[in-house]
């Protein structure tokens, strides 16, 4: 049976989280120092492996061989009963359905009942979920914990916890997945997939997840599937997903190099018989790649700052003969045409208008 990617690839060790290595680390330590985290809260955005990280720790609390491996082993009965979900001393909640205060109570009724030489570990997904009595009632079990109990809470909304209940978590905010690590992560399972594939899609599927690794997967899953034996490149995600693809990009700056009209004009003919969803490069193409203009004009640009466009701040300051106060201006002409861009169904025209204004 297939197994989505998400889930296929979904990782088992700490060694194998993308894009968190001081989380990781912290974590792996914690353990090493014996010094135990007894109430986590993990934050973040989705998709960046909040309920992953839970889960490992989780497992690295009860696996035998984690101080000699800094890591899970992932063979013994312990790892293999957390992997499968069914330890006894893993347990997990999604607070979305269980938020009530018969929920605690139930809650307070197990954690009386843990065994002295046990090591239990409840992780609650979605805690923001929680209403205020069911926080109040865990409230008071996070004051004073089992010694042989840890909490992990695991939340994309921090603020919609009580004060109290964040006041007593240790807090862990995961950071968005960068687009170099989503590179490597993409390339390395179409490898493992067997699945040619093109620089330009890896670098446009790195750009469109908003660094969530989840909705990076989901997208090349669909673009797996809609290349079949073929090439995996960037047309899947222009086509399927509705994604500017790096090689659009490309297509585009040139205009804004140029200010030919002419040029303008005929760019225009390529990509509507290209089959370029016009609106979408209006909507969302244009002002990612003034944006990167405006990046790299002001001299702000560093390597730790992404290029929506996913074209090179080096190939932008060689080409682009624009200064910044006019790609602001050509920012003021498209801000003038959006709404008219989304009542339209003649994209094209309004495409045409906006490239005589800025040509002009």
């Amino acid at each position: 049976m297939h197994l989505p990617i998400a889930r296929k690839y979904r990782p088992m060790k700490l060694s194998q989280v993308v894009g968190q290595p001081t989380t990781c680390r912290m974590l792996q330590n914690s353990i090493k120092m014996d010094r135990e985290i007894k109430a986590m809260l993990l934050t973040g955005i989705r998709g960046t492996g909040k309920t992953t990280l839970a889960r490992i720790y989780a497992a690295s609390l009860n696996c035998p061989s984690f101080a000699e491996n800094s890591d899970v082993c992932g063979t013994c009965s312990s790892c293999l009963e957390a992997q499968n979900g069914t330890h006894p001393d893993i347990i997990e909640y999604d607070a979305a359905s269980n938020n009530g205060v018969d929920f605690i109570r139930d809650l307070n009724d197990l954690v009386g009942q843990i065994p002295s030489y046990s090591r239990r570990i409840i992780i609650f997904d979605e805690a923001h979920m929680f209403s205020k009595q069911a926080q109040a009632a865990l409230l008071k079990i996070l004051e004073e914990p089992p010694i042989q109990l840890t909490f992990i809470l695991v939340t994309t909304d921090p603020d919609k916890l009580e004060d109290t209940i964040r006041s007593r978590c240790l807090g862990m905010p995961l950071k968005a997945i960068s687009g170099k690590d989503l590179e490597v992560s993409i390339s390395g399972i179409l490898e493992k997939e067997g699945k040619q594939y093109t620089e330009d899609f890896v670098k446009t599927l790195s750009l469109s997840g908003g660094g969530s690794l989840r909705d990076v997967q989901q997208i090349l899953d669909q673009c797996i599937l809609a290349a079949g034996d073929g090439i995996v490149d960037s047309t899947y995600l222009e086509d399927a997903v509705g994604v500017i693809s790096v090689r659009q990009y490309k297509a585009m700056a040139p205009i804004f190099c140029s200010l030919d009209v002419k040029k303008g004009i005929e760019a225009l003919e390529r990509w509507y018989s290209d089959g370029y969803d016009l609106e979408i490069l209006f909507r969302d193409g244009v002002p990612n790649l003034l944006r990167d203009f405006m990046v790299v004009l002001s001299g702000a640009y560093s390597d730790k700052i992404t290029l929506l466009s996913g074209i090179p701040a080096e190939v932008i300051r060689k080409r682009l003969t624009l200064s910044y106060e006019q790609v602001k201006l050509v920012s003021g002409h498209w801000e003038s045409l959006l709404e008219l861009m989304g009542g339209t169904h003649h994209p094209k025209i309004i495409w045409m208008m906006f490239m005589i204004n800025i040509c002009e």
